[in-house]
């Protein structure tokens, strides 16, 4: 059965392709009918057969390359048209097509697309269509049936006074591809591009990622009201605002619509008749404005780049929802200003500008606010675990909204929305309690009925660069009503700051609970503050004496830590010092703290779960607190002059502990201690105990098991003999002073060194100072105190020679070219020494010379000798390279419009020694700087010529030459509509610009346009067309908008008038002046009163014609009559 129905299609199709017949215009470029069938030939180039009687089935062709048939021509073509039908119609080959009612014409011209195999209305790239035709001339309507589609890769317009549209029966059925461009500037009554709802199909024009639409004035391309929208803007689509729009009475703009991206240009102001459900990427230029609903939100998914105004008018409660789902920057040099600010769930938002904000800011998402605030008169919620009362509503998959929502929609923006069909991470942006729906960011994954939807948030996530992080008044966020940081939030403190962390306005609490913190700069807290996920360490964090940071029970710490990244546990005099909180330890955990100067981090690992509190000071004292009797000189000498208090709150057990810390505290004795000699000491309230566990002092740890808790140190076993005075270790030219290390019982005479070699160490004070390398024997003596006895004891000190490396530096050079200077790097010297220190210095040499062939030669270093440097000499390389070809990389530059910003030629070279040089052959369209900026200055085209010198290693290079060409730029020069009294002379006609680029004006054109009409000061009531035109430019294509004269009787505007004339021999025109819209019916009676014809006629406000066949009257005088409501109006006539 399958096969049967797939052949009977098949049939179908090749006969309806057999019944269809393909012609091509070839009526030339001008005005001229698009009926004619004489314009229109089965052969592009007219030897085929003329088109007879217009048939349905028909494909019409406009071929850019050739729009004259038999006499080639190309250009633009302009077409008038009556009511038609046709199954195709194609404008392709860089065809431009401008379609009209005839001049003076008159009511309207329906082109009925009766749809054939594939697409059935194309604009191909680099083609364009236009419609174009005043109220005057008539409306021109294109009428799909419903089979009918069509595609638009290049331009399509609709524009003028005249009441044009698409009829689109079915939704999808006009597709605008990526690249593509459609332009709107209608203002006939009522003219919606795409239809009203009553015309056109939902969706049924659709703009895809990178197609265009350019919104030039008048009538919403949307449709006429909120329910509807003619036109689906995809995500990715760009809808250049260029026309400040209406509010009412041209339909609807924005209300409840979805957008791709939205750019507001040209000194416009796009004003929002109601909420916005979906912006992508909202660009304001510089002197525009967007101005929001009321009330409702506007919801931008993408970036924001405001240089003009971003605003809400007076009394609005609009907000502004950022509600992506992938991170969003703020960034410009205008202004913000919403009522309200909502940060969704899973958004990301960069803020790199200030925005100000009225009522409320709400952040459920990410915020970072770089170095940028929050300022105004609103309050401000960061929110954790957020949620709302869910409901039931439909679900169509792809779509970004649900429908028919039963339950209450209340507070859900930026909430995230949950069910069954709903996409992980998808963001509330929008609501409506009156349309029961729901906008969301992402589209709808399944279809579904009454589904059970739930909303909750998770955490918001705070960041900042800003000096004053989050001060009240001053921070990142300066709103002036109450702020309320709510517990549990996350925060990323990437700038140098004293007050990271946001305090609730009024609160009294001494902690604060943060979800996750990372400090990626110093900091200094401001408040205590619980840990309850991670803290990442990658900066130093200062805590004040009494504060803590509380790691809870299943939290952690994490980053790299190190001297510049840990926490510095600050204390003061009175003895009071912060703590870290580790609780629920039951691994190896290190403590990374220390004080304000270093770092001296503690490991535990407990047998038990626990929670511990670390702290760490500088000044070891007798007791172990930093209140009791510091150390004396002597004492410091064999411990680290420092000492940590770590206590256990919960848990029972032994735990290891591990201490470090920075050598800069080591006493000079313990400094020379082998690792048996140093451990842990702890202290039991009045003294040190002798150390306990193994000391590595090298690495600068101690390690212990222990059972109890207090303070806890490193240091020294304790010393046996009298006096004593270690082996020195070896030092190495360049070190510096130091102590000898002899320790001894006898405390009141001093201890004293000599140095037998002064040549290589001298004794200043107490320090032993190194002169040279060599060796020299060091002895410290000490006097009896009566008790001790004296005692002498004497050390060899050897100080070895430091390393000194000299490296000859690698050279190039070119066949032929003399060897440069060869030259040396020296690595190793100390005590801010150069080479001037050596006694012989170092002789560089290389067997290469002039003439020699290319390769590699070696460049040899010798001789050099010093007396406190072991010197290493490593030889370098000088190559000699054979002169080289340069090649220019320079693609063809892509065509330009006149008045595109200035660009780079993107030019490269193969060699980056030589500069490139760049040309251009015609500086009237572009001039091109020595940094291969090109700049335009006219439409036209230049030759770019890129070129590159040589030199001795290389030849120049062969310059490439690509063309540039600029296309003018689109300048609508349209005239207003203008009225006078009959009799009177005509008044000025005035002229309006839109498209002119680098703040150029009239004053650039070369020729101004003119403005004609047949109208003069004794034409009769009525309206007559106002042509402009003559405009010449070389950097402008023009698009005229005629506008229309309008000749008022000479009762004014508020009596009826009546104009009866014979426009033809066989045509009785009835013009009709009515100040408000009328019925009324056209008699027309002979001379005895006998009535000959009657017409009924609707009078809008304003002129209206009828035209009445009257070709079976014989000549003679005839009276016409309109009667109606209000309306009694009569004229002679000659027939």
């Amino acid at each position: 059965m399958k096969r049967i129905l797939f052949a009977i299609l098949l049939l179908i199709s090749v006969r309806v392709a057999n019944s269809q017949t393909t012609y091509y215009w070839v009526g030339g470029p001008g005005l001229t009918s698009f009926t004619s069938n004489a314009n229109w030939n089965t052969a592009l180039n007219g030897s085929g057969t003329a088109r007879g009687a217009a048939a349905g089935t028909d494909i019409l062709v406009f071929d850019g390359s050739n729009i004259g048939g038999a006499v080639p021509a190309t250009g633009n073509v302009t077409v008038s048209v009556t009511s038609t039908n046709f199954a195709q119609i194609k404008v392709t080959n860089n065809a431009n097509v401008t379609i009209q009612r005839p001049v003076g014409g008159g009511g309207t011209g329906t082109l009925t697309v009766n749809g054939g195999v594939g697409d059935d209305f194309v604009v191909d790239a680099g083609s364009s269509l236009s419609i174009n035709s005043s109220v005057i001339d008539g409306n021109v309507i294109f009428t799909f049936n419903a089979a009918a589609t069509g595609l638009i890769n290049g331009s399509y317009t609709i524009m003028n006074t005249g009441t044009h549209r698409m009829n689109l029966p079915t939704a999808g059925a006009l597709v605008f591809a990526s690249g593509s461009s459609f332009t709107s500037n209608l203002t006939g009554a009522a003219s919606y591009p795409f239809g009203s709802n009553s015309q056109s199909a939902a969706r049924a024009a659709v703009f895809q990622s990178g197609a265009n639409l350019y919104y030039n004035g008048g009538y919403s391309p949307m449709g006429n009201n909120s329910a509807f929208m003619a036109i689906d803007m995809q995500p990715g689509s760009n809808w250049y605002h260029r026309a400040t729009n209406a509010i009412t009475g041209f339909g609807s703009f924005f209300n409840t619509k979805y957008f791709g991206n939205i750019i507001v240009e040209n000194g416009a102001t796009l004003a929002c008749d109601g909420p916005v459900y979906r912006i992508g990427n909202l660009t304001i230029n510089n002197g525009c404005g967007f101005t929001t609903h009321s009330s409702g939100q506007t919801a931008v998914l993408g970036n924001m780049t405001v240089d003009g105004s971003f605003a809400a008018p007076g009394g609005s409660s609009n907000a502004l929802v950022l509600g992506g789902n992938s991170l969003q920057t703020i960034s410009g040099t205008g202004t913000i200003t919403t009522p309200n600010l909502v940060v969704g769930d899973n958004a990301s938002i960069l803020l790199n500008k200030n925005i100000t904000v009225l009522t409320s800011s709400v952040v459920y998402g990410k915020m970072d606010f770089s170095n940028s605030t929050l300022s105004g008169a609103a309050t401000f919620t960061a929110k954790v675990a957020d949620n709302a009362a869910g409901v039931t509503g439909n679900l169509v998959a792809g779509s970004y909204q649900v429908t028919g929502v039963i339950g209450t929609l209340a507070s859900i923006n930026g909430l995230t929305i949950s069910g069954a069909g709903i996409d992980p991470g998808t963001t509330v942006v929008g609501f409506s309690g009156t349309n029961m729906l729901i906008a969301l960011s992402k589209p709808i994954a399944a279809n579904g009925t009454a589904v059970a939807l739930t909303f909750a948030s998770d955490t918001a996530t705070l960041a900042t660069t800003n000096a004053n992080g989050f001060a009240d008044a001053t921070g990142s966020v300066q709103v002036a009503d109450n702020k309320i940081y709510q517990s549990g939030i996350n925060y990323i403190i990437s700038g140098a700051t004293t007050t990271p962390f946001g305090v609730t306005t009024g609160s009294t609490n001494t902690f604060i609970n943060a979800g996750f913190v990372e400090v990626n700069a110093p900091v200094t807290v401001n408040k205590k503050v619980n840990i309850l996920s991670r803290l990442t360490i990658n900066g130093k964090i200062t805590l004040n004496p009494l504060d803590t940071i509380h790691i809870t029970s299943g939290a952690f710490i994490n980053g790299t830590f190190n001297s510049s990244n840990y926490i510095a546990t600050g204390y003061n005099t009175a003895g009071e010092q912060s703590v870290l909180q580790y609780d629920g330890l039951a691994t190896t955990t290190t403590f990374p703290v220390g004080t304000s100067s270093y770092y001296m981090p503690v490991t535990i690992t407990p047998v038990n779960s626990s929670d511990f509190t670390v702290a760490v000071y500088e000044g070891i004292t007798t007791n172990g607190t930093i209140t009791g009797t510091p150390f004396n000189a002597t004492q410091k000498q064999t411990v680290v002059n420092a000492a940590w208090n770590i206590n256990r709150l919960n848990g029972t057990g032994d735990a290891t502990l591990q201490l470090g810390w920075d050598g800069a505290l080591e006493g000079s004795t313990f400094a020379t201690l082998p690792n048996t000699d140093i451990g842990l000491i702890t202290n039991n309230g009045a003294i040190w105990a002798p150390p306990i566990g193994t000391g590595d002092n090298t690495a600068n740890i101690v390690t212990a098991t222990v059972s109890s808790f207090g303070a806890f140190g490193a240091g020294a076993v304790a010393q046996v003999d009298p006096f004593v005075f270690n082996a020195i270790p070896t030092k190495m030219y360049g070190d510096a002073d130091f102590n000898g290390g002899a320790t001894s019982l006898n405390t009141t005479q001093p201890i004293v060194y000599s140095s037998s070699n002064p040549a290589v160490a001298t004794i200043i004070g107490s320090q032993i100072h190194i002169v040279s390398a060599g060796t020299s024997d060091i002895t410290a003596s000490q006097a009896s105190d009566g008790f001790y006895p004296a005692a002498s004891i004497t050390r060899t000190l050897t100080v070895n020679k430091a390393s000194l490396t000299i490296t000859a530096d690698n050279k190039t050079r070119f066949e032929g070219a003399a060897n440069p200077p060869l030259t040396a790097t020296y690595t190793g010297f100390v005590l801010s020494e150069t080479p001037v220190v050596l006694l012989t210095p170092a002789v560089l040499s290389t067997p290469a010379v002039l003439a020699s062939a290319p390769g590699t030669y070696p460049i040899t270093v010798s001789g050099a000798t010093a007396a406190n440097y072991n010197v290493t000499m490593v030889n370098g390389v000088l190559t000699v390279q054979p002169k080289q070809n340069q090649t220019i990389t320079f693609n063809a530059p892509a065509t330009k419009t006149y008045g595109n910003a200035n660009f780079s030629a993107a030019a490269s070279s193969t060699n980056n020694t030589i500069p490139l040089t760049y040309a251009s052959s015609n500086t009237g369209v572009a001039n091109i700087n020595s940094s291969g900026i090109i700049s335009i200055t006219g439409a036209g085209t230049t030759n770019i010529t890129v070129s590159q010198a040589g030199n001795d290693g290389y030849f120049p290079a062969p310059s490439v030459t690509r063309t540039l060409t600029v296309n003018k730029a689109n300048l609508t020069i349209r005239v207003r509509d203008t009225t006078k009294v009959v009799g009177e002379p005509n008044p000025p006609f005035t002229i309006t610009y839109t498209g002119f680029v680098l703040g150029e004006t009239a004053a650039n054109l070369t020729t101004a346009p003119s403005v004609s009409t047949i109208a003069t000061a004794s034409s009769a009531p009525g309206y007559y067309t106002l042509t402009v035109g003559g405009a010449v430019s070389s950097n402008y294509n023009f698009i005229y908008t005629n506008g229309r004269l309008t000749i008022l009787p000479a009762s004014g505007t508020a009596q009826q008038y009546m104009n009866a004339f014979m426009s033809n021999s066989s045509t009785l025109t009835v013009r009709v002046y009515s100040p408000t819209p009328s019925l009324g019916d056209i008699i027309i009676f002979d001379m005895s009163g006998k009535p000959l014809i009657r017409r009924n006629l609707f009078m809008p406000a304003g002129f209206i014609n009828m035209d009445i066949p009257v070709y079976h009257l014989p000549a003679g005088l005839y009276i016409v009559t309109i009667k109606g409501d209000g309306v009694d109006l009569k004229k002679t006539i000659l027939k």
